[in-house]
């Protein structure tokens, strides 16, 4: 019987087959969980059309890792969705993808004891590890306080990344993490803003993950690099991008591959190629206003 892989373009695009992140290892294990609604306004000559998403922190008492929430539900759903093609009592191994201009594939793990920080990414099946300068901030703590979310929260200010942010956070939580790179605070960080307020983090629930056996460890067998390389790569494969997925296939694998936008209609190899060439496009024209405006090119 063919097996079906699905790759569905949400929002815009979907390519690159993405592995579903399982960590079965106990060290690590994630203590907590905030979830932050992200505002990002990527181009500043559209400030009405912000990149909005929900990103989620899993804490634990030495790491965190910060990831989109949205694409975890994302997969969640297409899994079920491949899952519904199968035969009754049968669990699908396919490995899916989602990529959408306003969904981050990216994962960032924080290790402030060893004051280390890693970017997880992927291209095609393979994981990379992207070590990146340890975010110092120089927090100046201020008496302001106000509520947020049933927490009396404290102000602070600091900069990083050629922003000046205004953070609040609760000594209630005790957990020196914060959204994003922003940590290192006496408590957990539940709010944050730049001054032009074209960065926001605002807060969108705290769960202590009492029952959840997650735990927080970097992918087995990833491939470390650098930012340019990876990027470089990156560009090279979503060229070729359906060739390079078909030759993640098992040899002589009997397959469908399936190409699906956000309605459900199916698209040609072609019209995928040409909706990933225009994403593309638009994302270098839009993209004037990074997070790190001090790495702005």
């Amino acid at each position: 019987m063919n097996k079906i892989f699905f790759l569905k373009a949400g929002l815009l695009l979907c390519m690159s087959c993405f592995k579903l992140p399982l960590y079965a290892q106990e060290e690590g294990k994630a203590l907590a969980s905030i979830v932050y609604d992200f505002v990002h306004i990527t181009d500043t000559n559209q400030r009405q059309h912000p990149k909005k998403e929900a990103m989620i922190l899993y804490m634990g008492t030495d790491r965190s890792v910060f990831k989109s929430q949205t694409l975890a539900l994302k997969l969640e759903e297409m899994k079920k969705e491949m899952d519904g093609n199968l035969p009754d009592g049968k669990m699908g191994k396919n490995r899916i993808s989602f990529n959408a201009p306003n969904i981050s594939n990216e994962e960032l793990f924080l290790f402030p004891q060893e004051k280390k920080i890693i970017t997880v990414d992927k291209i095609g099946m393979t994981d990379y590890l992207i070590p990146e300068d340890f975010p110092l901030i120089d927090w100046q703590i201020s008496d302001e306080t106000k509520v947020i979310g049933g927490y009396t929260c404290q102000s602070a200010k600091g900069s990083f990344g050629g922003r000046k942010y205004t953070a609040w956070f609760t000594t209630e939580l005790p957990f020196s993490y914060g959204p994003w790179k922003l940590h290192g605070l006496p408590g957990l960080i539940l709010q944050a803003s730049d001054s032009k307020n074209e960065v926001l983090f605002n807060y969108a629930g705290f769960d202590k993950n009492e029952n959840n056996k997650l735990t927080i460890v970097l992918p087995e067998d990833a491939v470390t690099t650098n930012r340019r390389d990876f990027e470089k790569a990156k560009t090279a494969h979503d060229r070729n991008f359906m060739s390079n997925w078909k030759n993640t296939l098992p040899a002589n694998a009997k397959a469908k591959i399936v190409l699906k936008d956000q309605s459900g209609r199916e698209l040609s190899e072609d019209e995928m190629r040409e909706a990933m060439e225009t994403r593309a496009k638009d994302k270098k024209n839009q993209l004037n206003n990074p997070l790190e405006l001090d790495q702005k090119q």
